[in-house]
């Protein structure tokens, strides 16, 4: 939703964003106004109408596609009008839902400047600036409340697992959001250091976040939209702009943090080597119980998707995540090593901008990269794709060992092509096993885009040489197409491949709680664009009465036939429809939930 699409590739090198076909580098200190001021007590809060995610006709935009159709499954929505009951009780002594004192009560603080005129927290070396401060023994380091338009964080010192920093807000909320028009290379940028967190959770016994923004505390997820402590909203201001980009960390952690309307990927991070040299590794790195929606490309950015080396991703944990509309992938999770799991997360939504994103290839639902160890993906939902649900590859680098990559109870839904791709060869030396999952909405329509394309006939597919042991077991899916090549029903043999148990029928539609989404089929929503730039001679786009999209993070509905006007500016073509509530969690009678799919309690 930027007018620069299709220009910008954006890749993080060291603490800079690179841009293909501009510069991003981070302002020259001598340009930002410092506050030389420490410790600020005011009580600032944040109010609801600084919050709202509605900039109107400020920001310059170009926007993403739809075109009217039915192809994939309804998505049911339980009781969508009834008031939301977690089943939760706030814990009366903390005031929080979630158990309190996860980090300790602290007793070592240090707070931030406040943002300077310009609204900037610029401190690209924590530890040079704030000499007086121990970096090793400092238990909080508070960001003060406030409306920031840049935040960079970098030189974060190199902690001890069981003495992590730990960086929140303080007297209300943190709101990153950059003034329309601004040319800054970036919004929030993070550097350097080991076993930190950056969190809004309220926790009133570690005194981190604030009780008036509590996100989705308490489960309560339909009214968390605008309530976390820490807000990054990128109001797609600039195609190269992160929600939150970290660079040459390890060793860290993300929580309760709300990522919206970032004109790249909501969170990217990566690891680069100098001088030739092989990156750090991207170790024992958690990333959970945020809130990514509405993002003109990736969900989560994370890894190298570029030439060897890489920084390999050991024991990373990406689990109960909302990454809800965006224009390419959800997640794109490159690199994963030993012990890294994905789980519960959902991934809905994905692939909006499929019409008009920044290049070709660029349609899938999620994207994963195994490298080596064991790797385990299991109880996502994963909704909206265009080329492929899961795009996954398999890769080895020098000195990677076996790998044991397992795939296991989740729910894909609405394709417009293939259901999972798998790229490059299973090795002799590896094994994968695709056990309980299901998949439903496999109808082909990615003709819309590519006259040539055509339906590929199965679920899975695997474009290199099963050389390795790959299991197909008691999988679920639905319509004519067979679950992979070269097995005719639900069981038999290819090569390595051992299907047993697969089933062929009517496979449910998942159900949330309160998701406000209307009940139609997940791929009738769509980005809006103009002009479906990928497609053979760049059609304009023309929606009929009845079509949904997402313009500017609002949802839109046509009422009036052949429309091609902006949304945002043709009350006579358009409707606005009410902002998605959002509560993701699985209906408590699904099929689904039973099966402990989907989003858990916060704990």
């Amino acid at each position: 939703m930027i007018a620069m699409r299709g220009r910008w590739t954006a890749i993080f090198a060291g603490a800079t964003l690179v841009a293909c076909g501009g510069s991003m580098e981070p302002r020259d200190a001598q340009q930002v106004t410092d506050s030389s001021t420490t410790d600020s007590a005011t009580d600032v809060r944040v109010q609801e109408d600084a919050i709202a995610l509605d900039v109107g006709s400020d920001a310059t935009l170009a926007d993403s596609g739809v075109m009217p159709m039915d192809v994939g499954a309804s998505v049911d929505v339980w009781d969508a009008s009834a008031p939301t009951d977690t089943g939760v009780s706030s814990d009366a002594a903390s005031g929080a839902c979630a158990p309190a004192g996860r980090w300790g009560m602290p007793t070592e603080v240090f707070t931030l400047p406040a943002p300077n005129a310009q609204g900037e927290l610029f401190v690209p070396d924590v530890q040079a600036r704030f000499p007086a401060v121990n970096w090793a023994t400092l238990q909080r380091l508070y960001i003060p409340a406030g409306r920031y338009t840049l935040i960079n964080l970098g030189n974060l010192p190199r902690r001890a697992p069981d003495r992590p920093l730990v960086i929140t807000n303080t007297g209300g909320q943190v709101l990153i959001r950059p003034n329309a028009g601004s040319t800054q290379g970036y919004i929030w940028s993070v550097t350097g250091g080991s076993n930190w967190v950056i969190t809004g959770r309220y926790d009133p016994v570690s005194r981190t976040g604030d009780s008036a923004f509590r996100g989705h505390d308490c489960d309560d997820y339909a009214s968390s939209r605008g309530r976390y402590g820490i807000i990054s909203d990128g109001i797609f201001l600039n195609g190269g702009h992160m929600g939150i980009g970290v660079a040459n960390a390890t060793s860290f952690e993300l929580d309760f943090l709300e990522i919206t309307r970032s004109g790249f990927a909501g969170v990217r991070i990566n690891n680069s080597g100098t001088g030739g040299a092989a990156p750090a590794p991207l170790e024992n790195i958690r990333l959970h119980d945020l809130y990514i929606h509405d993002i003109e490309s990736e969900g989560f950015y994370f890894g190298w998707t570029g030439a060897p080396p890489s920084p390999l991703a050991e024991r990373t944990q990406v689990y109960n995540n909302r990454v809800l509309r965006t224009g390419t992938e959800t997640a794109q999770l490159q690199n994963l090593g030993d012990g890294s799991e994905v789980h519960h997360n959902v991934f809905a939504w994905g692939a909006l901008d499929w019409r008009a994103a920044f290049g070709n290839f660029q349609d899938n639902g999620s994207q994963l990269q195994f490298r080596r160890g064991s790797v385990f993906v299991h109880h996502n939902v994963v909704m909206g794709g265009a080329g492929t649900l899961g795009n996954y590859f398999f890769s080895t680098e020098s000195g990677d060992t076996a790998r044991a990559v397992r795939i296991e109870d989740n729910y894909f839904a609405d394709t417009l092509s293939l259901g999972i791709y798998f790229g490059g060869a299973t090795s002799t030396e590896g094994t994968l096993s695709l056990r309980r999952n299901f998949f439903r909405g496999m109808d082909f329509g990615y003709a819309q885009l590519n006259p040539m394309a055509t339906d590929p006939g199965v679920v899975i597919r695997f474009a290199g040489t099963i050389a390795g042991p790959v299991t197909l077991a008691d999988n679920a899916w639905e319509g004519s197409r067979r679950i992979t090549d070269g097995i005719t029903g639900g069981a038999g043999t290819r090569g390595a491949l051992t299907a047993t148990g697969n089933t062929n029928g009517a496979v449910a539609a998942v159900s949330f709680v309160r998701s406000g989404f209307p009940a139609v089929p997940t791929r009738r929503l769509e980005y809006w664009t103009d002009r479906a730039t990928l497609a053979p001679g760049m059609p304009a786009m023309m929606y009929a009465a009845g079509a949904l999209v997402m313009y500017d993070g609002e949802m839109y509905e046509c009422i009036a036939a052949n429309s091609n006007a902006r949304p945002d500016r043709s009350p006579a073509s358009w409707r606005r429809l009410p902002t998605p509530t959002d509560d993701v969690r699985l209906a408590p009678s699904s099929l689904y939930a039973t099966r402990g799919i989907g989003l858990q309690p916060v704990r």
